[in-house]
């Protein structure tokens, strides 16, 4: 009997100690396949946004953003210094809102600039992560303004824009279409519609250090030959801007960039007239830096 007990004593301890080392090496098993799963943190970088100006860059907004740079540009004796600030809200339901602002201070005192509204819809977006294409379309509004420098006119906007993805590159392309309202103000020269095509590219060498190019390319039509102040013909220019945004915090970069004309227009004193200051190029090249904020 004691024989009996001793050897089934035996058996179960056995069998205790061996569940015992299969536990450990199931937990030893999640614990190592998790330590190697890849980080996402380069993506979501890349996805951050960054705009400048009347556009958007290649990259890909969160739920809310927030931008802000400080550009520096001369024209003829004049040295002017404009504060930029764009904001960006992205819905769950495929819709996001963008609003920006601009004022510039000059020999002559500030001038506040036109407020521009944006309402636009992600249309269509498929592919994974890394190599993700995306179409948007949007429209607005850019507002008047009474300053030296602002448009007295009210103007509505429409566009379209699309991004593709290929791991650490992203390339965009982009295309809108300004309608020019009637000037308020009488000595402000009259103007057609206003086209723009931009087309960027972007790099991010690491989770902190991503560079990017934006070409841009602005059309403007001839004014109303009815009106006496108007702009004679049609007038094109481009711009050539490359930028370095260095990750400064989690949710915060740094944008060094400059803008450089690589076509200048013909009527460039009639452009001053027609109050297109904020057309990137329309005057002169321009440096600017400034933080981009990501939540």
């Amino acid at each position: 009997m004691s024989k009996s007990l001793l050897l089934s004593s035996a058996l179960l301890s056995a069998c205790f100690i061996s569940s015992a080392h299969a536990l450990v090496d199931y937990s030893n098993t999640v614990g190592g396949a998790e330590e190697k799963a890849p980080s996402n943190k380069a993506m979501s970088r890349m996805s951050a946004p960054a705009n400048s100006g009347g556009g958007r860059s290649l990259s890909w907004k969160s739920d809310f953003s927030f931008a802000t740079n400080y550009e520096s540009m001369e024209i003829g004796d004049n040295k002017y210094g404009i504060l930029n600030m764009n904001a960006h809200i992205q819905t769950p339901v495929n819709v996001y809102i963008d609003a920006s602002y601009w004022n510039a201070n000059g020999n002559e005192g500030s001038s506040s600039g036109n407020p521009r509204l944006i309402l636009g819809f992600n249309w269509l977006r498929f592919g994974s992560p890394s190599d993700e294409a995306k179409l948007d379309i949007y429209g607005g509004v850019k507002l008047s303004s009474s300053s030296t420098l602002g448009s007295s006119r009210t103007d509505k906007i429409v566009g379209a824009e699309t991004t593709k993805r290929f791991g650490t590159f992203g390339i965009g392309i982009g295309y809108d279409m300004t309608l020019t309202g009637n000037p308020k103000n009488n000595e402000e020269h009259d103007i057609g519609n206003i086209g723009r095509l931009t087309i960027s590219g972007g790099w991010m060498v690491s989770e902190d250090i991503q560079f990017e190019v934006e070409a841009e390319n602005f059309s403007i039509a001839a004014g109303d030959e009815s009106r006496a102040n108007r702009l004679q013909e049609k007038v094109s220019f481009s711009t050539l801007s490359p930028k370095l945004n260095l990750g400064l915090a989690p949710a915060v970069n740094l944008e060094l960039g400059a803008r450089f004309r690589m076509k200048k227009a013909k009527e460039e004193s009639n452009l001053l007239a027609a109050k297109v200051f904020d057309l990137h190029g329309a005057h002169s090249n321009s440096l600017f830096a400034g933080l981009n904020i990501t939540l």
